[in-house]
Formats: structure tokens, C-alpha cells, sequence
């Protein structure tokens, strides 16, 4: 019975043949290459499943072959599993950054050689099912949980459905706000029509000689759809005046132009509205508005008991949409998370299961967790202890460090939502992550 096809790249024909011997006789197809020319050739004419690629080859080296190998429209489930005589732990990073699913050093294992295709193929198995499953079904878009303030959230978004009036969502960071409009959009009339989410800053740009066309192109792509405005409350007085417009004559006037635009507003906030009207920041008019139908999304720390669920759902996600391989966390793992008091809500525990997907195997235990747990900038409450010793331009630089840090962390390193979210140009967020230190790739 035929295994798999594997496609073995080395520029030494004494493993060639031998590595060729031992999986024809495990019952895989077999094929091979001595260089990189060779190498295109077969791999496109014989699309294999598998490729065992030596790092070090005569014409070109294997990790610049691997990235090529990754471009191949052809191979989307191919896995690649790398090999060298005297490869360095840097280099393994690196190609396990771009893709390949292993790194095997020489002299090769003809046990661990066997083993790891193996599982590399169950692997490639395993993603084919999930695209499959992900192509019948549609991604779960409602709130996750069996809690009674989930249910009751669920239960809001469905009578929602039937209106088309704006909607105030409010909640801290990280609980899921934006998810909250998409299941409100998704289950409304205008499903079918666009769904468009721009900050308050991005709103107020319609007053900028510089960037007033990009914002006005988007807004328009809104109509007859769902405009989605997070961080509400920095909407400028004008950007007020003209979305109040909006949503009582569905037509407004910017930049002298006459604009008509059909939309049902969903305003995002992290429930700092009403202070603001009280403190003459917002127009009344445009709240009262907007707090008809209020949701307050509740915190992760209010719902602990929809955690172990939760975990399920972002592991699904990860395996079918990232193809991470599956791990199950354990009872006393998911115990120490549902005492956890969450600062970073939904958005901290999405992150977690992402980053201990990528960096583990096997059943995830309480103490990875913990260590996890342990080593995260935002469970270290030293961070925010004030020390006077230190300049107040260096007190500033950690303060924004660890804020900046925690949003990378929240928006799983989206410079662009990071932006948004601090009110920061990107351009100017570079510059200072850059002068901080702070990786956006690798925020912890």
C-alpha cells in the first residue's frame, strides 16, 4: 500500500540511495534530487507529499530553496523536512519560520527518518480535513460559551437581527467587540452587504486635505451595509456632526460634496461615553442615538466558566485556518486559566493558545501554563510600580512600552490595529517601537 510520495533533495548520492531504499521498502513512492535545477523539475512533476531537503547544496542552499519551495502554487500541502551534517540551532529557527515542518541533523536516524514522515504525513492528512471541514461549514460567528451573560449575549444579537437601528457596543479591550459586530452584521438583512470597520481616527480624516479620499472611498463602500466605527468616543465634533447626519437623513455634506449613504451603524467603545457627554466632548444628540439598544460585552473574568470551551473553539481556529497542530489542554491546565484574572480578556487568550500551539507538543499541562502565565509582561505587576530613582522621560518609555506591548499582544502583532487602537500614526508607531525595542512579531 502506497504511503505517500516523498521527494528526498542531497547532494550526496550515498544517502540519496539509501534514504530512497529504506522508504520505497516502507512503501512510499520514491524520488530524487542532487541539486536545485533537478530539484524544481521533480518537484513539479511529481508533486510530492513530503521533501526531505539537505540545507547545504552545490548550486544553491536549502533554506533559500525552501522559500521557493513555499511560493509553489503547486505544493500547498507539501511539507518540507530539512536536513544538515552541521546545522546550527539559528538556522533551524529559520526554517521553521519559513515553513518547513522539521529539522533533522546528520548523521540521520533511520528510526526517527521513518517516525517523522510518518507524522508528517498525518499532518498533511489532518489539514486537508480541516480545509475540507472549513469549506462545508461556515466559521462560527456568535459568542462562544454556555455562561448565562453569553447566552443572554447570543440571545440580544438574534433579536437585533430583525432591526436595522445603530447599536452601542461597549466593553473593556480584548473582550471581543468587533466580534460582537460581525455576528450583528451576519445575522442582519444586510448580511449579503458590505461590512466596513473604521476607527474614529480614520473617520475624522475626512477632514484631512492628505488622507480625506482614502476615508471618503471607504465610507462610501458602506452603503446599503454595516459601518463599524470603534473608539467612538474620539470622533471629533465634526466627524460627530456628520454621522449624526448619517443616521437621521442618510445624507450628509463633506468637503462640498452631497453624499448619500444607506447604513446601520455599530459604534464600538470602551464605555467612556457617557463621561465624555457629561465633560462636553460628545454631542448628546448623537448619544442618545446610539445608547437605545446598548450591549455591554462582558470581561473573560466574568465568565471564567466558558473558558474550557473557548480554548476548544481557538485551538479549531488555529488547526484549521494557521495549520497548527492540534493539542489538548489538560483539566488541571484549563483550572489554572479559569483562575487567571485575564487584563487582556479574550484577545490574551487567543494569543496564549496560538503562542502554545506553535512552541509545545502533546497534552498541555498546568505547568506550561504557568510558565507561560509567569513569563507574560502583562501578568508582571512590577510593571506598574513607580520608581522614583529613574528620569521621568525614562518612567514615560516603560510606561509606553508595556502599553504598547500589551496592545501588540491583544491585536496578535497588527501594527495597523495597534495604531488605530493607541491613536498613534503607524508611522510614527514604528519609529517609536523601534526606539523601545519592541519586536511587533514578538511582543512578550
Amino acid at each position: 500500500m502506497r504511503l505517500g510520495k516523498l521527494l528526498i533533495i542531497d547532494d550526496e548520492k550515498d544517502i540519496r540511495d539509501l534514504m530512497q531504499e529504506i522508504f520505497a521498502e516502507e512503501g512510499y513512492k520514491v524520488e530524487t534530487a542532487a541539486n536545485g535545477e533537478q530539484a524544481r523539475t521533480q518537484w513539479r512533476q511529481f508533486l510530492p507529499d513530503i521533501i526531505f531537503l539537505d540545507v547545504w547544496m552545490p548550486d544553491i542552499d536549502g533554506i533559500s530553496l525552501l522559500k521557493e519551495i513555499q511560493q509553489e502554487s503547486s505544493l500547498p500541502n507539501t511539507k518540507v523536512i530539512m536536513m544538515s551534517g552541521h546545522g546550527t540551532i539559528e538556522t533551524a529557527i529559520e526554517a521553521t519560520k519559513l515553513g518547513a515542518y522539521d529539522f533533522l541533523e546528520k548523521p540521520l536516524s533511520l528510526a526517527k527518518l521513518t517516525v517523522t514522515a510518518e507524522r508528517a504525513m498525518e499532518t498533511s492528512r489532518l489539514n486537508q480535513e480541516n480545509r475540507q471541514l472549513k469549506q462545508s461549514f461556515p466559521e462560527q460567528f456568535m459568542p462562544v460559551g454556555k455562561s448565562k451573560s453569553v447566552i443572554q449575549l447570543r440571545e440580544t444579537i438574534e433579536r437585533l437581527s430583525k432591526f436595522t437601528m445603530p447599536v452601542l457596543i461597549e466593553g473593556e479591550s480584548g473582550v471581543g467587540k468587533h466580534h460582537i459586530a460581525q455576528a450583528l452584521h451576519k445575522t442582519s438583512s444586510r448580511k449579503n452587504s458590505a461590512y466596513v470597520e473604521m476607527s474614529a481616527n480614520d473617520f475624522n480624516r475626512l477632514f484631512d486635505e492628505t488622507d480625506a479620499q482614502n476615508s471618503l472611498q471607504r465610507l462610501k463602500e458602506a452603503d446599503f451595509g454595516t459601518l463599524v466605527i470603534s473608539q467612538i468616543e474620539q470622533l471629533s465634533p465634526a466627524g460627530q456632526t456628520i454621522l449624526f447626519e448619517l443616521i437621521q437623513n442618510q445624507k450628509t455634506h463633506i468637503n462640498a460634496e452631497t453624499i448619500h449613504l444607506d447604513i446601520r451603524l455599530l459604534a464600538l467603545s470602551k464605555g467612556l461615553l457617557e463621561k465624555s457627554v457629561a465633560e462636553g466632548g460628545f454631542h448628546n444628540a448623537l448619544y442618545e442615538r446610539l445608547k437605545v439598544i446598548p450591549i455591554q460585552v462582558p470581561a473573560l473574568r466574568q465568565h471564567t466558566e466558558d473558558i474550557p470551551e473557548l480554548i476548544e473553539f481557538f485551538i479549531n481556529h488555529f488547526v484549521t485556518h494557521e495549520s497548527l497542530e492540534y493539542r489538548h489542554f489538560s483539566v488541571p491546565a484549563q483550572n489554572v486559566l479559569r483562575q487567571y484574572n485575564w487584563p487582556g480578556n479574550l484577545k490574551e487568550l487567543k494569543n496564549l493558545v496560538q503562542r502554545l500551539l506553535i512552541l509545545g507538543e502533546g497534552e498541555v499541562s498546568d505547568d506550561e501554563v504557568k510558565n507561560y502565565l509567569h513569563e507574560s509582561p502583562s501578568t508582571d505587576r512590577s510593571a506598574w510600580e513607580i520608581d522614583t530613582s529613574i528620569s521621568l522621560k525614562e518612567a514615560k518609555d516603560r510606561l509606553e512600552a508595556t502599553y504598547l506591548s500589551q496592545l501588540l499582544r491583544e491585536t496578535g502583532g497588527n501594527v495597523s490595529e495597534t495604531a488605530k487602537r493607541s491613536g498613534v500614526e503607524r508611522t510614527n508607531l514604528y519609529r517609536k517601537l523601534k526606539t523601545l525595542g519592541i519586536d511587533p512579531k514578538n511582543p512578550f
